[in-house]
């Protein structure tokens, strides 16, 4: 089958791989859409300290089953995928804490080679069926859109109140939507790129500001009940800090860098949560149901669409600075 393999970092190519094998409680599903994500750009990098080279990389993916050695699983069947490999023996894998275990994983990263390929063998219990109206680029969009319900939730956001988001790339503009489907009220949101910031606008942001330039913490002191940092160095939690009201919340999602100091003190004058978000468990079925209905527009944010072959030059581009992406989307058969 033909696939991506990344050799090392940044060695990123089109390769002939034999098909993998396919193992009891195993399912084999061809792959229709494939997004490419920000912790994929890491790991092609090597800035992601936990990717094991060689390896298919791939996560936020469609398909359709064409063999199954599982049950409840047929040729056939669509399916989207839920990445993450654990212990189906850890007591804390079968509540549902998937994220949680010793044994956690993402499909494409350590062990088990992804979804940039025209195959892909998963876990049974790593599918979601897709509902007949669902296409498979919003099927493949589901991941990403857990990954912000997620984070929303861990906020125990409550309706109407203000959400302050830092960054608006592929995560961020999913928030933006995410945040206000789950009954926020007003909803601003920064960046560094005015483009992004355009996007955020159309799809539900009340603000949109320009960071570095227009965005003064101070500005927004004492403002928001909720603030959702995708950046997570100690500048933006500490610009958080200031922008929680009291009794505020503060998510990172964003992956930081090393160690940041935060200001407890400040932080309990003002009885702030700090929480973080780290990938999500078991249940995609509040972020299926965001895209099916509508509340959460996908396909808006999906900013270039390639086959395999075309994915090496694109993502090398990306990487570099030479082109603009928020999203870009995989078909390892024909767009």
């Amino acid at each position: 089958m033909k696939a991506l393999l990344l050799r090392g970092p940044r060695q990123l190519e089109v390769a002939e791989l034999p098909s993998p094998a396919l193992a009891g409680g195993q399912v084999r599903v061809r792959v229709c859409k494939v997004g490419v994500c920000g912790s994929d750009y890491s790991s092609i990098a090597g800035k992601l300290p936990f990717t094991r080279f060689p390896i298919v990389p791939g996560h936020e993916a469609s398909g359709e089953v064409v063999e199954s050695a599982a049950a409840g699983w047929r040729p056939g069947d669509r399916v989207l995928i839920h990445p993450i490999l654990g212990n189906r023996a850890d007591p804390i894998f079968a509540r549902g804490e998937v994220h949680h275990t010793e044994a956690t994983e993402v499909l494409g990263v350590v062990s088990r080679n992804g979804a940039y390929a025209e195959e892909v063998v998963v876990e049974d219990y790593m599918l979601r069926a897709v509902p007949p109206e669902m296409d498979d680029e919003s099927a493949a969009m589901v991941e990403p859109v857990a990954v912000a319900v997620r984070a929303v939730e861990r906020s125990t956001l409550r309706a109407g109140e203000s959400v302050l988001v830092f960054g608006a790339g592929n995560i961020g503009l999913l928030l933006v939507q995410t945040a206000r489907a789950l009954g926020a009220g007003r909803v601003v949101v920064t960046d560094l790129v005015p483009a992004r910031l355009e996007l955020a606008r159309r799809l539900g942001a009340g603000e949109a500001v320009l960071a570095g330039e227009s965005f003064r913490a101070a500005r927004y002191e004492k403002q928001f009940d909720v603030v959702i940092d995708g950046v997570g160095s100690a500048a933006t939690v500490g610009d958080a800090l200031t922008a929680c009201t009291r009794g505020g919340r503060i998510v990172v999602y964003g992956v930081p860098a090393g160690d940041i100091t935060f200001a407890l003190n400040a932080a309990f004058s003002k009885d702030v949560t700090l929480a973080t978000s780290r990938l999500y468990d078991a249940n995609f079925e509040t972020a299926q149901r965001l895209v099916t209905e509508g509340q959460v527009r996908v396909k808006e944010i999906i900013t270039h669409r390639v086959v395999l072959e075309e994915a090496p030059g694109l993502i090398s581009r990306v990487m570099d600075g030479r082109e603009a992406a928020i999203k870009v989307m995989i078909s390892p058969g024909a767009l």
